[in-house]
């Protein structure tokens, strides 16, 4: 596949798919789910960081883990150490919409508190959906400039 139309799918599929569909679930008031997608999300951006097929077996925490710390980074990357963001967040919300005991998930509307995003409240650390999103949206764009640029090749994917 040429790689011009390579870069158009990729850019097409981080935009409609990840991007678009997580604030539309925002956008209809469903931030608990918008966390479950989210969370898959970042593992999904980190995919496009390996050389390794998209479908690739057994690259969950690797891929999750690179997302964080390449699109991410700053306190995103501090909190994922030992791999607890990948734990509390993508694999209990993914595999039993559950979060785990040590996060506090909210959207603005419900934050009565005033709580921050990524703060740490009682040992709980709080994901506000807003944010989250925003920041979803900020490392897809670092992920597509860095495709674009050519620090990255394109993988191919089936979309």
């Amino acid at each position: 596949m040429e790689t011009q139309e390579q870069i158009e799918r990729i850019e097409h599929f981080i935009r409609e798919v990840i991007v678009d569909e997580i604030t539309k679930l925002q956008g209809v008031g469903l931030s608990y789910m918008q966390f479950v997608i989210m969370g898959q999300a970042i593992e999904v951006l980190g995919s496009f960081l390996d050389n390794k097929p998209m479908k690739a077996k057994g690259q969950s925490a690797k891929r999750f883990s690179l997302g964080v710390k390449k699109l991410f980074g700053g306190r995103y990357r501090l909190l994922n150490d030992n791999g607890f963001l990948y734990d509390k967040l993508r694999n209990q919300m993914t595999h039993t919409f559950i979060p785990g005991n040590d996060l506090i998930l909210l959207n603005q509307a419900d934050n009565k508190n005033g709580y921050k995003h990524l703060q740490i409240i009682d040992g709980k650390l709080v994901l506000i959906s807003e944010v989250f999103n925003e920041d979803i949206c900020k490392a897809s764009e670092r992920l597509l400039e860095a495709i674009k640029n050519e620090v990255l090749f394109p993988k191919n994917i089936a979309y």
